[in-house]
C-alpha cells in the first residue's frame, strides 16, 4: 500500500482562489507566505532561536484548532496564520541576511511590504484576540 502525502501548498492555493471577503488582501498572500517559511525552514544557516519561531509559524498553519479555524470560517480563518507570520517576520527582519530572504522569497512583490498588509490586516481583524493568537502559537 502506497501513501501519497497531501501537498499542503497546492491545497492552500485551492483554498483562497477566488475568496473574496474580508481580509482579502491577505488571505489571496497565504500561500506565498506559507511557502516562504516553508523555504526559510530548510535553510541551514538559520540561529536555533529564528527556527523555532519559523517553526512556530509554519505550525500555526496547520493546526487545525486555532483561533479562527478554517474549518468555520473558510479561507477568512487564515487571517490569524497570517498574523503570526507577519508577527514573527517583524522579530525576525533584523537577524535574516538579505540573501536569506531573496532565496526564500518567491512571491509577488516586496516582502517588506507583503508582511506588512498581512500583519495589519490580520491585527485589525483580530482585535483583542491579537494576544490569544500569539500565546497559542507559542510566541507570547
Amino acid at each position: 500500500m502506497s501513501f501519497d502525502a497531501p501537498d499542503y501548498l497546492a491545497s492552500l492555493h485551492r483554498f483562497v482562489d477566488a475568496y473574496q471577503g474580508p481580509a482579502q488582501r491577505a488571505v489571496a498572500l497565504a500561500p506565498a507566505v506559507f511557502e516562504f517559511y516553508a523555504r526559510l525552514f530548510a535553510d541551514t544557516t538559520l540561529s536555533r532561536d529564528a527556527r523555532v519561531m519559523v517553526n512556530a509559524v509554519l505550525a500555526y498553519f496547520v493546526v487545525p484548532e486555532d483561533v479562527l479555524p478554517e474549518a468555520e470560517f473558510g479561507p477568512f480563518g487564515l487571517v490569524d496564520d497570517l498574523f503570526v507570520a507577519g508577527h514573527v517576520f517583524r522579530i525576525l527582519r533584523r537577524e535574516l541576511q538579505p540573501g536569506t530572504v531573496k532565496h526564500a522569497w518567491q512571491g509577488q512583490g516586496d516582502i517588506d511590504e507583503v508582511m506588512d498588509v498581512i500583519y495589519s490586516e490580520g491585527r485589525s481583524e483580530l482585535g483583542k484576540r491579537a494576544r490569544e493568537v500569539l500565546r497559542l502559537a507559542g510566541l507570547g
